[in-house]
């Protein structure tokens, strides 16, 4: 009867516990990790979009050639203009978002919102669950507004009424008639969570100042355009109205993104670096099972060969330890599986801004990660078991008699290379951790500009409607400023539109009253914040010259506050105070120079920052910063009543440590650097362990040989030297070719990297030194125990 090898397999494994249970270990934890990974790959980048033909949405941004600068938005005047000459798109649609309050309910509900024009959801082609979407009337001056509700809202809010389309809602000081409810888990690209969705209008020309206002830009592609030939045609209409408009479009670039690169951001290409890094985990895996197969076989030398002689085909034999290495992988892969459902989740959690990438809340085990296991799987399976099948190749050499388990020169070299190739791997991962954990160090010790510690940000607003006019606000303002800097727990509080190190890249012209910029020509742009004086006091930005803001300065002559930047750029060798700054119909003067600060990442330059006063024109929505004296989220409490008594309408939301900001805007940094320090760790565990496994089985083979030098006089150290020469070896080669394929491999970690050289040799040599450190220990146990062998008991053995 014919022998199936998978069966026969399982009965062999059997019988061998400890290197069945060593093998699936090993391949649970290679497989694992890289299934792991996957389904979050998956996730973010392979599967489809929420939207009906996702690959053909776009969307547009612009770059700023004269400051280097990146925005998601597009300047109201070139969005016109854009949307009337483009003819790539089926519609160049314009969104944005925005927060407010839903009233109506036991209490006011914060709400998150898109903005839109209308054929923004004609691009996504949306279908709304109830009712209708929104049609380009909506959108007319004096149409009665309207309203899309999320299905949640709908739920929840509204009792599911299906009578919900002849009713108006409150949505801050506007009621709004119900349009529709959008389908389950509608969100707009970008945006964490969807509440609802309304209508933005546009003008039908462009406006002369044609930066007064920005519009996010989404389009669908005609069929046939490709991104490619749409880029193109921007690239031609930038340049276009660069000619046309120069005082205000020269060195303006639009560009247009696939949707999900733009929804990604940077997070798609650190993704593919560790896919790419815990194939390496499953590589060095393979390794250790293959030497684990090899050294089994090896021991089965003569049972092979007895088999030949009795006609059994080397493909035969083949076929049954390609068998075994199947039954192992199938284990291991089916424990992989296991293991990435419970890891895969957490991974996800790391991500970047993961609340607003799509997919990421459902990571898990799906039809396209289970069948990349299984290839997994099977492709380890393959390298191990090609790796087991060197010793069929001398099988029949062996013959009766011959000392069982004898170590050929094959295998012996094949044994030694995939120690060679575990080390040399382990040198890129821990080399490219290394890297990263630098990297992110740097990062962390990067001066910002001002301390973070000790300050909660806390995201505000008021009851829209309740408070009209500058000074109604600016009174309600400065109540809360006092009560909550009487509190105990508080040093000093202040305010601003802008939370630091968020990314943002708000820019504005600056022109000098006296140097007026010549016709034709662009002048510079500068950041610019709105305010109060305690947000200088609560971030701790020290003062070089001149004041900070007054009460005086919310009602009387318009006053600006410049960074260092500012002065050293554009008031090179002068008094930058008392001069005037030409805004439009202000003209403020400057009265303060204050440090430079990081104000959208830890990675930018420091910038060129104009400060204009909080309470001059005092926003219903703000953040807060509040500098507490102790913990800033013991302060929270207490800060919560004061508002609620002051205000019991007042939304608070949003509410951050400037630290924990500070942290996350490394977070792409901070994600690479986590995952790599775990696959080194995991690496060199592996590769400490093939050293080892490989030195005893050649220990074990060579106890006669230890036992007869020992008997003819050699030194228990001289033995002990013996054996650490040869996996110093094999080590010393792993480590040559490991720094030479680090070396290579770290050009792809530039954009990750901060402070720190690809190529740095203090990281590289630590690298080298750990897996040298390993790999000594991971020999010298053998070592040790061939020094220890009883020179009569190893003459006498078999």
């Amino acid at each position: 009867m014919r022998t199936h090898a998978l069966p026969q397999a399982l009965r062999v494994f059997r019988l061998e516990p400890a290197l069945t249970a060593a093998a699936v270990l090993t391949l649970t934890l290679g497989i694992g990790a890289n299934t792991a990974l996957f389904a979050v790959v998956e996730a973010v980048l392979l599967r489809p979009l929420p939207f009906d033909r996702a690959e053909q949405l776009v969307v547009v941004r612009h770059r700023d050639v004269q400051t280097g600068l990146t925005k998601p938005d597009i300047a109201i005047g070139d969005f016109v203009d854009l949307r009337a000459r483009q003819r790539s798109f089926e519609a160049l649609a314009g969104f944005g978002g925005f927060q407010s309050t839903l009233f109506g309910g036991a209490e006011p509900l914060r709400i998150e919102g898109a903005v839109v024009t209308p054929d923004a959801l004609r691009a996504l082609r949306l279908q709304p669950a109830l009712g209708r979407s929104l049609q380009d009337a909506d959108a007319r001056q004096g149409a009665t507004p309207v309203v899309l509700v999320s299905h949640d809202l709908w739920r929840t809010s509204l009792g599911s009424d299906p009578r919900v389309l002849s009713r108006s809602i409150q949505i801050g000081t506007t009621r709004m008639l119900v349009a529709g409810v959008l389908p389950p888990g509608f969100r707009f690209p970008g945006m964490a969570v969807t509440d609802v969705v309304v209508t933005r209008s546009v003008p039908v020309a462009a406006p002369a100042q044609r930066r007064n206002g920005w519009i996010y830009g989404i389009g669908r592609l005609r069929p046939g355009v490709t991104l490619a030939a749409a880029e193109a045609e921007l690239g031609t209409l930038s340049r276009q109205l660069e000619r046309e408009f120069p005082a205000q479009n020269r060195g303006s670039r639009y560009e247009a993104l696939n949707l999900r690169t733009a929804l990604v951001g940077d997070t798609q290409g650190p993704l593919f670096l560790l896919l790419g890094a815990v194939g390496c985990v499953l590589l060095i895996a393979c390794a250790n099972v293959g030497n684990l197969l090899l050294a089994r076989a090896i021991g089965r030398q003569q049972e092979l060969a007895v088999r030949l002689a009795l006609g059994a085909s080397r493909a035969r034999l083949a076929r049954q330890v390609l068998g075994e290495a199947l039954a192992l992988a199938a284990v291991g892969g089916a424990a992989g599986v296991a293991f990435a459902g419970g890891v895969a989740p957490v991974l996800a959690t790391l991500i970047p801004n993961a609340e607003t990438i799509p997919g990421l809340e459902r990571v898990g085990i799906s039809v396209g990660v289970v069948l990349f296991s299984f290839a997994a799987s099977v492709a380890s399976a393959l390298v191990f078991g090609a790796i087991a099948c060197i010793v069929l190749v001398r099988a029949g050499s062996a013959v009766p008699g011959q000392r069982r388990g004898t170590l050929t020169p094959g295998a012996g070299i094949a044994a030694s290379g995939l120690v060679v190739a575990e080390i040399a791997l382990a040198v890129v991962l821990l080399g490219a951790a290394g890297l990263t954990v630098r990297s992110f160090a740097n990062l962390l010790h990067v001066d910002p500009g001002f301390t973070s510690a000790g300050v909660l940000t806390v995201q505000f607003a008021l009851p829209e409607g309740r408070y009209q006019g500058d000074e109604a606000r600016q009174a309600v303002y400065a109540r809360v400023f006092a009560d909550l800097k009487a509190l105990p727990e508080v040093e000093t509080v202040g305010a601003a539109m802008v939370t630091p190190l968020t990314g943002n890249n708000w820019t504005t012209p600056l022109r000098r009253v006296e140097r007026p910029v010549a016709a034709g020509q662009r002048p510079p742009e500068v950041g610019w914040q709105l305010a109060s004086r305690g947000y200088f006091e609560a971030l701790r930005i020290p003062l070089r010259k001149g004041r900070l803001f007054e009460t005086g300065d919310a009602a009387g002559p318009p006053v600006v506050i410049i960074s260092e930047a500012v002065a050293a750029r554009h008031f090179p060798g002068e008094e930058p105070l008392g001069h005037r700054l030409d805004m439009g119909d202000m003209k403020p003067e400057i009265v303060g120079v204050v440090g430079n600060i990081r104000r959208a990442s830890l990675t930018d330059d420091a910038r060129a920052d104009l400060y204009f006063p909080f309470e001059r024109a005092p926003s219903p929505s703000i953040t807060l910063f509040v500098r507490a004296s102790g913990d800033p989220v013991a302060a929270l409490p207490a800060l919560r009543a004061v508002i609620r008594r002051l205000e019991p309408q007042a939304v608070l939301y949003e509410t951050r440590t400037l630290a924990r900001i500070a942290e996350e805007s490394a977070g792409v940094n901070r994600l690479a650097a986590r995952l790599l320090n775990g696959f080194a760790v995991i690496a060199v565990i592996l590769a400490a362990v093939g050293v080892y496994s490989v030195t005893a089985y050649r220990v074990r083979r060579r106890t006669r040989e230890l036992g007869t030098r020992l008997a003819l006089g050699a030194s228990r150290w001289h033995i002990v030297r013996l054996v650490l020469r040869q996996a110093g070896t094999i080590a010393v080669i792993g480590l040559g070719l490991g720094t030479a394929m680090t070396l290579v491999a770290a050009r792809g970690l530039s954009s990750l990297l901060f402070g720190v050289r690809p190529w740095d040799p203090a990281t590289l040599a630590s690298a080298v030194a750990v897996l040298a450190a390993a790999t000594l220990a991971a020999s010298y146990l053998p070592a040790r125990r061939a020094a220890a062998v009883d020179p009569t008991m190893a003459l006498s053995a078999d």
